[in-house]
């Protein structure tokens, strides 16, 4: 299936019912990784600060089942329990950060006790996971700040490498180094973590992928996260070198919340990563219903494929 159907496809589905594009079928040989911030997701029902009803669950599973994913990035859900009354157990690998519980808050609307936020990996058991590693420095500057994770994926003959993170929220401004909030001073220290990660790897010669909810709108390019993130040796200065390391594969698309059009849950990818990519079928996954009080979560999830 080539770059001229994704192009006709993708016309229609900007004309057409929303559910029918989030259920189009991937091509062949063609892997979908997905990105999805599922917001408070709890084990049991009626708990925390977005709580949900059987029915609610029900939905879930049939808006997972309609991205048709073979690995989705997950962000805000509190156990692997959790992440298994979305992706059953029999069809999907869970792979969830260790970080230790944090201390719970009372939820702003609703009074409840919060849940844990942490970050997962659903893999389809069809896929080979490798390896797995915590990327802990990435809460270390606070607590109750989540941990970053990578799996490692033996696809096609290629060692695919995945990040999945939720950074700080609170810091949405175009220089987040030239602001003294709270929130930027602790982003600073995850974007240095980050960074450094990224730079410490064979970017143009291997294939990684960075995805999750960033809390940061890195598809404007005058963001100064994203020059941090894009360009090398450390962070960006008047003397970094002009070698894009990176390509943000949400750059020019819009969100899906009514209300935030700009897009925070991204999806970078190294050269390697990027000469498989089947553009342009990244796409947001809409709900069949946006109003913002009915959204499943705060977050649509954000896919794209690549072809191996």
């Amino acid at each position: 299936m080539n770059k001229f159907f994704y192009k006709a496809l993708f016309a229609t589905c900007a004309v057409s019912a929303l559910s029918a594009c989030n259920s189009v079928n991937k091509p062949e040989n063609t892997l979908r990784i997905a990105t999805w911030n599922v917001e408070h997701l709890a084990e049991q029902n009626n708990q925390g600060c977005k709580a949900r009803t059987e029915v609610d669950y029900e939905k879930l599973q049939a808006y997972a089942s309609n991205l048709n994913a073979d690995i989705v990035a997950l962000q805000e859900v509190e156990s692997a329990k959790a992440v298994a009354r979305v992706f059953a157990e029999k069809e999907w690998q869970i792979i969830m950060s260790d970080r230790a519980d944090s201390e719970t808050y009372t939820c702003r609307k609703s009074g409840r006790s919060s849940t844990q936020q942490k970050v997962a990996f659903a893999v389809k058991r069809s896929l080979q996971v490798d390896s797995t590693e915590q990327i802990a420095q990435l809460s270390a500057p606070r607590p109750g700040l989540r941990q970053g994770l990578q799996i490692t994926i033996k696809h096609a003959g290629k060692t695919l490498n995945l990040v999945n993170v939720h950074l700080k929220s609170g810091c949405f401004v175009e220089d987040y180094q030239n602001s003294d909030r709270e929130a930027c001073t602790v982003l600073a220290k995850q974007v240095k973590v980050l960074d450094s990660l990224l730079e410490s790897k064979s970017l143009e010669e291997e294939h990684w992928l960075v995805l999750g909810d960033f809390n940061h709108r890195l598809a404007n390019t005058t963001n100064r996260f994203r020059k941090d993130l894009l360009f090398a040796p450390g962070l960006m200065t008047e003397n970094s070198q002009s070698v894009k390391l990176l390509n943000n594969l949400t750059d020019g698309h819009n969100g899906c919340h009514p209300k935030y059009p700009a897009p925070i849950d991204h999806i970078f990818v190294s050269s390697p990563f990027n000469d498989k990519y089947q553009n342009p079928s990244l796409q947001f996954h809409y709900f069949d219903n946006m109003d913002i009080e009915y959204m499943l979560s705060d977050h649509c999830a954000l896919s794209a494929n690549f072809a191996f």
